[in-house]
């Protein structure tokens, strides 16, 4: 009896399945993390870097978006609380009509846009999607692979949502 039990015993284990672990799927973010600027609400995501579509997706996830900078003010309160060597994705892409950038969170061209000097550049015709990032004194914007992992910004609503 104990011989047939070990024997169904490893059966049963040769038989499983391994199913592998996806990090990204772990690390879902969290509204715990949220904080507020300004009249905005943020998350902030300094952990995790995915390519602008699945950032755009844990975004919806919050029932936000990725971030749509409107105005100076807010790109200057907003690169107060990031950290300065990683760069973040924003709601804007190229993706529909060239040289023509849209918010994702809107569905309109970008109102509000502070390039680097140089930037757009659409290096290799592949830069659709834009990035926040330090190139020196203070954040600004560049044209990015939309599948290059990167850290993001959710823009979760107003204190009066």
């Amino acid at each position: 009896m104990c011989k047939r039990f070990l024997l169904l015993l490893v059966l049963g284990a040769l038989s499983l399945k391994a199913t592998p672990i996806d990090a990204a799927a772990i690390m879902r973010p969290s509204l715990a993390n949220a904080t507020q600027i300004g009249q905005k609400i943020y998350y902030i995501e300094e952990s995790l870097r995915v390519n602008w579509f699945h950032a755009s997706n844990l975004c919806r996830q919050l029932n936000g978006f990725l971030v749509n900078l409107e105005s100076e003010q807010e790109l200057l309160e907003l690169s107060a609380r990031l950290h300065p060597a990683k760069s973040y994705w924003l709601s804007l892409y190229e993706l529909a009509t060239p040289g023509v950038y849209a918010s994702q969170a809107t569905g309109k061209d970008a109102q509000f846009l502070r390039w680097s000097a140089g930037q757009p550049d659409n290096i290799g015709g592949v830069e659709h999607c834009v990035e926040l990032w330090r190139p020196g004194s203070s954040f600004q914007m560049n044209d990015a692979s939309c599948e290059t992992p990167l850290h993001f910004v959710c823009e979760l609503g107003t204190e009066s949502d």
